[in-house]
């Protein structure tokens, strides 16, 4: 099974060189730190042995810690001369610099800085925490927002099909073929033949058959019957109708 987590950390000759450098500079040393040091100056690379690397790798992670824990010393100067208000445990970690740096003061810093650390930290995963918790509640509004207009969006192109399927439908019991006719054109001939419906419904002789039929389908019927009947009509033995067509089939040549 493979192993999780981060792969063990191997010392290089730079990383002890470094290491030996980092504790001759160090004022004060820690048990771990003293061993290591000793270590160091007393052994060759290649005659460490497992023990002896397992020590110098604790010592090694400590260096690094350090190293982070006094960078937020910059940080806390910074905000200091930014006259930003500070916290108690930064005010705290002000003033034990200004003391005289013996082994108390010295250790008393840096345990300072550990637990200014960890607020830091805790304040950081806080931050993280209610961004990530922000983020998820706009994508779950983001795609409550788009799975609505998904579903109006489908009952759209439900209905639009339906309605095709009308169209096709109609002509088909009106035997008419439209399977060569494009979209515009089926769209136009309906529009056209609502529009001149229109028209023929605003005339004074189906206002008239309005007035003596009531039912819908019967006052068609009727209004047909009195076109058919005019057409029988006559004037100078020429019907209405070719008096009337002659009268105005001018206006639109």
């Amino acid at each position: 099974m493979a192993t999780r987590g981060r792969p063990a950390k191997v010392l290089s000759s730079k990383d002890l060189f470094e290491l030996e450098e980092f504790l001759m500079n160090l004022d004060f040393l820690k048990k771990n730190q003293q061993r290591a040091n000793t270590i160091l100056h007393s052994k060759e690379y290649d005659e460490l042995d497992e023990k002896d690397l397992r020590l110098l790798k604790i010592v090694h992670r400590e260096k690094v810690q350090f190293e982070q824990r006094q960078r937020l010393i910059t940080q806390i100067q910074l905000k200091q001369s930014n006259k930003q208000p500070l916290l108690a445990n930064e005010i705290e970690i002000l003033q034990l610099l200004e003391k005289e740096q013996d082994q108390e003061t010295f250790f008393r810093l840096d345990r300072a800085l550990q637990s200014y650390q960890k607020l830091e930290k805790a304040a950081l995963d806080d931050r993280i925490r209610l961004e990530n918790e922000h983020r998820r509640e706009v994508l779950r509004k983001t795609a409550k927002t788009l799975s609505e207009a998904q579903r109006k969006r489908n009952i759209e192109n439900q209905r639009k099909y339906e309605l095709g399927g009308a169209v096709l439908a109609a002509f088909k019991q009106l035997n008419i073929d439209i399977s060569q006719s494009t979209p515009d054109q089926i769209k136009n001939r309906i529009i056209n033949n609502k529009n001149f419906v229109d028209k023929v419904k605003n005339t004074k002789i189906f206002n008239e058959v309005k007035k003596y039929q009531d039912n819908y389908f019967n006052r068609e019927k009727l209004f047909v019957d009195v076109i058919q009947g005019l057409a029988t009509w006559s004037k100078d033995e020429k019907p209405l109708c070719t008096i009337e067509i002659i009268k105005h089939k001018d206006k639109y040549s």
